[in-house]
């Protein structure tokens, strides 16, 4: 399901290991899937779509118009003093910020993989999962946009025993090493051919997309 108003604009930057992107904003949209059994509750439904729209509207409010700061970050130090959040980057960069600007997340990365992660859980604690597996509800898939066709996808199995007042542990699902994406960097070559081929095929949609599912 994904509805006009499953949004939020926020501001963020990825930092790891030896780089780190300018600070800049997305116009973030989520969507939410569920997956049950071959049953519908007596009912009629498998889950009333209302109480998916009422909790995904308020967790994407819960992040709208904020910056997303990784508090797990290795190379970002964060920390808060009479009502400022400051950030002390790896490459000597410094932030302040209103702390009341800010979205204190428990992640290591503002990427939209480590976002999807996050508002699975979010959406899971507000949806109760008790009573999703009680209707049948067996599995939960979060994506993240932060621009149109660009998009990560989270999808997990619900713990029979819920999540209680944790948070999934989004450090739990990165892999240790050095493994690093080589930064986006396009050439001016490359810039031209973009728009040539952008103007030869404009009914051509690109789209790029990362599924994070279960093995």
């Amino acid at each position: 399901m994904a509805k006009e108003d499953f949004k939020f604009h926020a501001g963020h930057f990825v930092a790891y290991e030896g780089f780190r992107e300018r600070l800049h904003g997305h116009n973030y949209r989520a969507g939410v899937r569920l997956y049950g059994s071959r049953k519908i509750c007596s009912d009629g439904y498998v889950i009333d779509f209302g109480n998916i729209k009422k909790v995904t509207r308020k967790v994407c409010k819960e992040l709208n118009e904020l910056f997303l700061c990784p508090m797990y970050s290795d190379v970002i130090d964060v920390s808060e003093v009479d009502g400022q959040v400051y950030l002390s980057c790896q490459d000597g960069s410094h932030f302040s910020f209103p702390a009341a600007d800010c979205a204190l997340l428990p992640i290591v990365h503002s990427t939209a993989e480590e976002l999807a992660i996050y508002l699975w859980s979010k959406i899971l604690h507000e949806l109760n999962a008790k009573w999703l597996l009680e209707r049948g509800v067996h599995t939960l898939e979060v994506v993240v946009a932060e621009a149109p066709s660009q998009e990560a996808t989270f999808r997990l199995e619900i713990p029979k025993d819920g999540l209680g007042d944790k948070m999934l542990d989004v450090r739990t699902f990165i892999k240790e090493g050095k493994l690093r994406p080589m930064p986006c960097s396009y050439t001016k070559e490359d810039k031209k051919e973009s728009v040539s081929t952008s103007k030869a095929s404009s009914s051509d949609t690109q789209s790029v997309a990362v599924h994070l599912l279960p093995h």
